[in-house]
């Protein structure tokens, strides 16, 4: 039993398949260089999604926000995370023009796709990085020969 990749909408399954290269048939490894490709068209946006996440501070501050305050938090409740106000306005002018975090007369709120992109990064890695020693059993193509 391998880790899979799979992405739902509602009952429609959008993308599902083994992680473990090892494991892919041929129409599997045809479907994710595929989707690899269509990625490679926009890699200003992915780029611009991981250098935003890449900052502990607006980490701290989308997980506090999607966890503790209901995807709604003002500029004092961001204050107790990130202790700074430098940090606070940097989590809406560093966000890339997808508007990972919005601000508007209400404070401060994560947008669906920063939602998406920020449980992707944080929970899907960390599973990954948590069962780990499982998939590198089932394969063993990354070591040297």
């Amino acid at each position: 039993m391998s880790i899979r990749f799979s992405l739902h909408e509602g009952n429609k399954v959008l993308l599902d398949f083994p992680l473990s290269e090892k494991e892919w048939q041929p129409e599997v490894r045809d479907l994710v260089l595929k989707e690899l490709s269509k990625s490679e068209a926009d890699l200003d946006s992915l780029s611009e999604i991981c250098d935003f996440f890449s900052n502990k501070k607006r980490l701290q501050m989308v997980s506090h926000m999607i966890r503790d305050c209901e995807n709604s938090a003002t500029f004092t409740d961001l204050l107790k995370v990130a202790a700074n106000p430098k940090y606070v306005s940097d989590l809406v002018n560093r966000a890339p023009k997808r508007e990972l975090v919005v601000k508007d007369k209400n404070g401060y709120s994560v947008s669906p796709i920063g939602v998406g992109s920020f449980i992707l990064l944080s929970i899907a890695i960390n599973k990954l990085l948590r069962n780990g020693d499982s998939i590198n059993s089932d394969d063993k193509s990354f070591e040297e020969e």
